[in-house]
């Protein structure tokens, strides 16, 4: 125990004064935002809560009845017959009993698929049913072109575009298929060169709401200058600490900097930091030192 003891204080003090001086931003929180769909700043439960099941029906509806997100992050992938599942990696075999990439297998295969915890891998038909009517968004990764189509579809005929918003990555052949589909779908696009913020702002896109940048990318300057086109900017919050928000959320250092979506691993530390009273809180300390830049394996 004393060795513990003495390893977090090492922690503390090696990494709270370098941690700080080189991302400590002024006090506050940006002005609310107007502007329809997204008018204030938000929490998004990366994979509806990281530290818990992730892309797991029952973590999404707990993460809805808790309040802690108003917005579930999920990933999608398309069966070999076109229905739409909620699924991270490119191989079932690495969180289900199944093995093969998804688009490989049909739905009715996949729906026998179990994940760690036993739950089945949730359809994106059933994940938009649940939400429906409740005071969440859906952010949506299309994670291959195949899966563009099919869930569109689904989310008009849910009668939920209103609800959800898709993420493109930085691929613009995917933005150009998803919109082709349909003009009125909210889209997301990553950033991560000044052009594509210049192109994101060219498109003239009403729809085109949402732009994602990572942590050390999103300065003031890029985050105003989107701001001024009326897009709103994403970052995962967990990319400013070494230990991805296992022990609180670091996302004050998201919406100090005028970042209006901050996704995060731990939704329930990170809706208490929207509240400026909690950065003068005991626990900002420990909050700085954890706060190392970590941009190495950047996969959402």
């Amino acid at each position: 125990m004393p060795k513990i003891k003495a390893l977090l204080i090492a922690l503390m003090l090696s990494g709270t004064v370098g941690a700080y001086a080189r991302y400590a931003t002024p006090d506050g929180l940006p002005p609310e935002i107007s502007e329809h769909p997204l008018g204030r700043t938000y929490v998004a439960a990366h994979r509806g809560g990281y530290f818990g099941l992730q892309n797991v029906q029952r973590q999404f509806d707990a993460t809805t009845a808790a309040k802690t997100a108003d917005i579930l992050e999920m990933d999608l992938r398309a069966s070999s017959d076109g229905d739409v599942f909620v699924y991270h990696d490119d191989d079932l075999s690495t969180k289900s009993t199944c093995s093969g990439d998804p688009h490989t297998l049909t739905s009715a295969q996949i729906r026998q698929c179990r994940l760690p915890a036993g739950d089945p891998l949730p359809r994106f038909e059933d994940v938009l049913a649940h939400a429906k009517g409740k005071p969440v968004f859906l952010d949506a990764e299309f994670k291959t072109m195949d899966v563009i189509a099919p869930a569109i579809t689904l989310a008009i005929r849910a009668d939920m575009l209103d609800q959800v918003y898709f993420q493109t990555q930085g691929d613009r052949a995917k933005y150009a298929a998803a919109r082709a589909i349909s003009k009125d779908v909210f889209l997301q696009y990553k950033a991560t060169r000044d052009d594509d913020i210049d192109w994101v702002i060219a498109q003239h896109d009403p729809k085109l709401v949402v732009v994602e940048m990572n942590a050390t990318f999103a300065t003031s300057a890029r985050i105003k200058k989107l701001h001024r086109a009326g897009k709103r900017v994403s970052v995962n919050s967990w990319r400013y600490q070494v230990l991805e928000e296992r022990l609180t959320a670091s996302c004050d250092q998201a919406f100090r900097r005028g970042v209006d979506i901050a996704v995060t691993n731990n939704p329930a530390s990170c809706s208490a930091q929207r509240n400026p009273h909690h950065y003068s809180s005991p626990r900002q300390a420990l909050r700085d030192a954890l706060m190392q830049p970590n941009e190495k394996g950047d996969n959402d």
